[in-house]
């Protein structure tokens, strides 16, 4: 006869009921805390981000003068750069939307006066239309009324101003506190491989997301010269936009450069071809040499990798939540292959 088997009781105690309940309302406070601070923690993390992108270039004008001459140097030449884009920006923008005021009501009308469009276009009142859409336009595309403009210029500035303040903390600071980090492991053999593993993901890391956004530069200033070059309204902002879309691989420059095409198309067909040629070799010499020429040097990510972190970062925290999230996953990959590679060298 088989002896029955003993029964198993779980049995709580006193005390590891109490530490449950605890770890759980931490947790809850935990999340909490981390989604009422959710812009604060933005600012940080993009602050970091921007000195981990910038410690390489302070750090080689720091040869020839102090740390902080440096870093005031490379972030005024870096805020500069940045407000002489958005001016462009602004620039274009209010002229391209000045001029439309003024011929878009007188298209409205020619329609009108047509004889094979001008009764659908009187039925629809298309002028009138399109001069009240194009009245409201300016407010449209300042975000709202003055009152409203100014409340998310407001924000917006706080936001800024935060971020540059971080980011010079970060970059005079950032090397001592990594040094702290690394002080905490005891063992000097685990403190040695983690610090060197730190290290390599850094540099390949960083390396390739500075490499990705000088690559997005240029392209921006090709676009920029292209659009001069066709007559193409908004040359600035076209430039921001195809630099942006440079981001995205493989084809990422040319599907940006699409609606200059169409609008250099609408006056000649000849600067259109042009332009599809010239942003064709752009993305080819992109692709196949200067980017397999990074990735040898750096770290190999990969398109979906990169499509699928950015989606998911814009879905969650707009253009910025996608750069920091294809940032992320550059640092996961390379820290899975420096992890891996000891184990595939053996």
């Amino acid at each position: 006869m088989v002896a029955p088997l003993p029964r198993e009781r779980l049995r709580i105690s006193a005390r590891s009921a109490v530490m449950s309940v605890a770890m759980f309302g931490a947790t809850l406070a935990l999340l909490a805390v981390a989604a009422a601070s959710k812009r604060v923690i933005g600012w940080i993390l993009v602050a970091a981000s921007l000195a981990g992108l910038l410690h390489p270039l302070v750090s080689l004008v720091a040869r020839r003068m102090p740390r902080g001459v440096a870093t005031a140097l490379v972030m005024l030449t870096m805020v500069g750069s940045l407000g002489a884009v958005a001016w462009g920006l602004v620039d274009d923008v209010q002229r391209q939307t000045h001029r439309l005021q003024q011929v878009g009501p007188e298209r409205a009308r020619e329609l009108e006066a047509s004889a094979r469009f001008g009764g659908v276009a009187r039925d629809l009142k298309l002028s009138e239309r399109t001069d009240r859409f194009l009245r409201g336009l300016p407010e449209r595309l300042r975000g709202g009324t003055t009152a409203e403009a100014l409340r998310a210029a407001a924000t917006r500035g706080v936001a800024f101003l935060a971020t540059g303040v971080l980011t010079v903390f970060f970059l005079q600071h950032g090397p001592r506190l990594a040094r702290s980090g690394r002080d905490q492991v005891r063992d000097p053999v685990r403190r040695a491989r983690a610090e060197a593993l730190a290290i390599a993901v850094y540099r390949r890391a960083f390396g390739y997301a500075g490499a990705s956004l000088a690559m997005a530069l240029a392209a921006g200033l090709a676009a920029y010269l292209a659009a001069r070059l066709a007559h193409v309204p908004g040359p600035a902002a076209f430039g921001v936009w195809v630099g942006l879309w440079d981001l995205v691989p493989v084809a990422g420059a040319l599907i940006g450069a699409l609606p200059m095409v169409v609008l250099a198309g609408a006056t000649s067909g000849g600067r259109a071809v042009a332009l599809v040629a010239a942003f064709v070799g752009f993305q080819l010499v992109e692709n196949l040499l200067v980017l397999r020429s990074v990735e040898r040097s750096t770290v190999r990510v990969g398109p979906f990798v990169t499509i699928a972190a950015g989606l998911v970062g814009i879905e969650l925290s707009g253009v910025a939540g996608g750069l920091l999230a294809v940032l992320a996953a550059t640092i996961a990959v390379t820290a899975a292959d420096e992890l891996g590679a000891p184990a595939t060298a053996a």
